[in-house]
């Protein structure tokens, strides 16, 4: 562990923030987005924070580097040294809140951010080499979810469906509470509308895809869905853009070469959380086929932006884009449904521009930090 900023003799805190594994991605973002708010109130936070990832640094906010990077090193952490740490520092707080889903061994009150699905989701998928991760995640992840939970934690959920599998599992209702993350622009960003109308007969037609190289993100529905336009010559001026570099994803790269399919596939490889922004709106849809998530950041964010969303039917992205008029909901396993909902997008001779998504009804961030 290494201190990043000395604690010197101040050893109250109003509350213990427990984020060793937020390392990246989306979970780094609910960390980040969390400092920003805790940043601008009164109270002092420790946040124990993931080993060599550079965080703002604020008047109010202490932090403590931890890996955590193993299993069992994050196990052991949970479960004996943070109590330790905060016994051997004489730490005192009112409340413990753990960003990363996992309960923790301490004797204060305890709030549990829970973004991880995988436990709680029923859609089935193979057991294999690839999944095998995934399947421990599913069967093993939850008991150390609950393993320190009791009667008084409280838990934050960012879906309703999440909620409702809660609930499902023992939690009282009462213990619940359910926030969305924020959505944003990026800092000092200003979108680059398109004000044109009518699509030129010369623009490619782009499906845009922000998504990492994991099974359930669910690439390879796409490439078989861009296989069935290839047999119905609708593909020649298509393409699908995906945030993976060549390596990235083995077998999405090896479908891509047995379909022939090279020339509608552009590789945008790790891309600013701006460019994703500008890929949102320069994009004739933007598809999102996973079929294992919390919430899903991109259907808000393009939804924000009023664009064409294709995405699986499921209750987390039902969740998300409720009353959005711009969202068709499809069968994650079937490649021609998805075919023939791209075929509509090729077809159609307008940029399709719908009603802005709106969350100003959700409760937030903000809310959270009243609630805690």
């Amino acid at each position: 562990m290494k201190k990043v900023i000395n604690i010197g003799c101040l050893k109250m805190y109003n509350a213990i923030i427990n984020a060793s594994a937020l390392s990246s991605g989306g979970a780094l973002t609910i960390l980040r987005q969390f400092i920003t708010y805790a940043a601008s109130s009164n109270k002092r936070y420790l946040i124990f924070s993931p080993a060599g990832v550079e965080l703002d640094s604020h008047e109010n906010i202490d932090y403590v580097e931890v890996d955590t990077k193993s299993w069992l090193k994050r196990i052991w952490w949970d479960s004996f040294a943070l109590k330790r740490y905060i016994e051997q520092h004489k730490i005192q707080c009112e409340l413990c809140i753990s960003l990363q889903n996992t309960s923790m061994n301490v004797d204060c009150q305890q709030i549990i951010y829970l973004h991880q699905p995988l436990p709680f989701t029923t859609v089935k998928y193979n057991f294999n080499k690839e999944t095998l991760k995934y399947f421990l995640y599913k069967w093993f992840y939850k008991f150390f979810i609950f393993l320190f939970s009791s009667n008084s934690t409280r838990f934050v959920v960012q879906t309703q469906w999440m909620k409702t599998a809660l609930l499902d599992n023992g939690v009282s209702e009462r213990n619940i509470s359910v926030f969305t993350p924020d959505i944003n622009f990026p800092k000092d960003y200003t979108p680059k509308l398109n004000d044109s109308i009518v699509r030129l007969s010369d623009e490619p037609i782009t499906f845009f895809y922000p998504a990492s190289a994991l099974f359930y993100k669910n690439h390879l529905l796409i490439l078989s869905a861009l296989s069935i336009l290839k047999e119905r010559e609708l593909s020649n001026n298509v393409v699908f853009e995906v945030t993976l570099k060549v390596g990235d994803y083995p077998r999405f790269d090896e479908k891509v070469q047995q379909l022939g399919l090279e020339s509608n596939i552009s590789y945008l490889g790790v891309v600013s959380y701006k460019q994703v922004f500008d890929h949102y709106i320069d994009a004739d849809a933007v598809l999102f086929p996973s079929y294992i998530e919390t919430f899903g950041l991109p259907l808000a964010e393009a939804g924000i932006l009023g664009k064409k969303i294709i995405c699986s039917d499921l209750p987390y992205a039902r969740d998300v884009l409720h009353n959005y008029q711009g969202v068709s909901f499809l069968d994650y396993q079937s490649a021609m449904k998805w075919a023939d909902e791209m075929t509509l997008v090729i077809q159609h001779k307008n940029i399709l521009k719908f009603p802005p998504l709106s969350f100003s009804h959700r409760a937030t961030w903000k809310d959270f930090f009243n609630f805690i």
